[in-house]
Order: C-alpha cells, then sequence, then structure tokens
C-alpha cells in the first residue's frame, strides 16, 4: 500500500510541477471524471504520467521566451517561514524556482536555491540527500545542466518517498500545491510576456488538466484542515479555469495570471 501512494505523491507532484500536458489532455480529463476513490486517483495518476516542471520550463525556454528576472520566490524570504505549514509550502514554490533557474543554466540561483530547500529540509526534519554531498555534486556538475536536473530529480523523489513511508501525507501536499501554484505562476507570467504568444497560450490552457487532478487529491485528503484550507485557496483559480473551454485567449491569460498571482503571494508573503 506504501508504494501505491508513494506513487501517488510522485505522479501527483509532477502533476503540480508541470504547466503543461499532452496533447490528448482533453481525453484524459474525461476518462479522470469517473474517479471516486483514492484509490482510483492511485491508479490515473500512474497511468498518465505527465512532464516534470523540468521538461517543461525547458520547453518554456526553447520557445525563445527569456528568463524573467525577479519572477521567483527570494531565497531570503525563507527565513520569513516559521511553521511547519509555510515551510512545506515554499519547500515547494523553491522546487519549482530551482527548476526554473536550472532550465536557464543561472548557476548561483541554483546554488541559492539549493542551499535554501537544505535549510528547509533540514527545518521540516525531513531525512533524505538534501545534504553536504549533494550540494557538493551539485556544485561539480552546475556546468552539465542534464546532470544536474538528474541530481536534483532524484533528491526529490527520495523526499517524497521519506514523506509517504514517516506518515506525512499532508505535507507532501502541501509542497504539492506550492510547486503547482509556483509553476502556473511562472508560466502565466512567461506567456503574458511572450512573443510566442499561441504556444504559451496553449500552455496555459492545458494547466487545466492538471488543476483538475490536483483539486481531486486535495479532496481525498480534506479531512485535514490544512488542506482544507487550501483547497479553499484555490477556489478562485478554479472557477476562472470554469470559464476555458479548449484554447485560451491573451485577455482569460492575463486574468488567470492575476489570479494565481494573488493566491500566490498568500503563501509566499
Amino acid at each position: 500500500m506504501k508504494t501505491k501512494t508513494l506513487s501517488l505523491i510522485i505522479g501527483a507532484t509532477l502533476v503540480a510541477a508541470a504547466v503543461l500536458t499532452a496533447g490528448s489532455c482533453g481525453n484524459r480529463s474525461g476518462k479522470k471524471a469517473a474517479i471516486t476513490s483514492a484509490n482510483q486517483l492511485t491508479e490515473a495518476v500512474i497511468n498518465y504520467p505527465i512532464p516534470t516542471a523540468y521538461e517543461v520550463t525547458n520547453l518554456i525556454n526553447r520557445a525563445g521566451v527569456a528568463y524573467i528576472i525577479g519572477i521567483t520566490n527570494p531565497p531570503a524570504k525563507a527565513e520569513s517561514y516559521l511553521t511547519e505549514f509555510d515551510k512545506a509550502i515554499n519547500m515547494g514554490v523553491y522546487g519549482a524556482d530551482l527548476a526554473y533557474v536550472t532550465t536557464y543554466n543561472m548557476k548561483q540561483e541554483t546554488m541559492d536555491y539549493m542551499k535554501v530547500l537544505r535549510k528547509l529540509v533540514d527545518e521540516l526534519q525531513i531525512s533524505t540527500n538534501f545534504n553536504t554531498e549533494l550540494a557538493r555534486k551539485v556544485e561539480s556538475n552546475i556546468d552539465n545542466k542534464d546532470s544536474l536536473i538528474n541530481i536534483i530529480s532524484q533528491s526529490f523523489y527520495d523526499t517524497y518517498n521519506f514523506l509517504i513511508n514517516n506518515g506525512k501525507d499532508d505535507m507532501s501536499i502541501m509542497v504539492l500545491v506550492g510547486t503547482w501554484v509556483e509553476g502556473l505562476y511562472i508560466t502565466s507570467m512567461a506567456a503574458n510576456t511572450s512573443l510566442q504568444a499561441a504556444d504559451m497560450l496553449m500552455i496555459v490552457a492545458n494547466q487545466k488538466a492538471s488543476l483538475n487532478t490536483l483539486v481531486e487529491i486535495l479532496d481525498a485528503h480534506k479531512e485535514s484542515a490544512d488542506i482544507a484550507k487550501l483547497r479553499q485557496l484555490l477556489d478562485p483559480i478554479i472557477t476562472e479555469y470554469g470559464k476555458v473551454s479548449g484554447a485560451v485567449s491573451a485577455e482569460q491569460s492575463l486574468q488567470i495570471g492575476t489570479v494565481i498571482e494573488g493566491i500566490r503571494s498568500q503563501l509566499v508573503k
């Protein structure tokens, strides 16, 4: 049962981190409509894998969208996160930020976000590879993006593994929400400043499918007060995507960006 639960959280986190689903996302949404239990949701996530945050930010990079200075959550703000809730949420936020800066070969920023993630991992008492050895490996591979992504990705898998095997499901979902919100925020900001409007608008539109999956995950854990709070926090973006049918217009993309920015501001403070 632990293996299935781990697959759910790892798969769900990829859902959250991703900002683009495969072209068949419409069919997936229809198939997922019948999901009524946590076990069915587990199977759905396993059977319908989607791109990771690294794959998607690389897609944005290849589309010719310039790196946006100042868009990520400043590492220094980690000092102000005092509760487990805020630390877990922003561990997810910083994870998405790490994917973004690494994809764009921002070397100093990569080291900065690795450092802040290690701080949060330690404070949340997560016993994984986010340690001095990992920092050494990252520093040694800072000029090799592919190796760097593999090293960091494995460390995140280890982190989720620890959370699930130690009864920290709620914490893993908090990380998930933080990653998803930051991923959509970065994507919507990129879309609204990009010359590649059609491609970027498609990415924003396809995020509706991952939002649906995220809501299912939250609803399956709604007995937790923290998870219920996050579910309510997402209501405005759920409403906004409810207006989307197929493609997203430039005007809708701007509104989605405004809504997700408002939600993000309540999480990163």
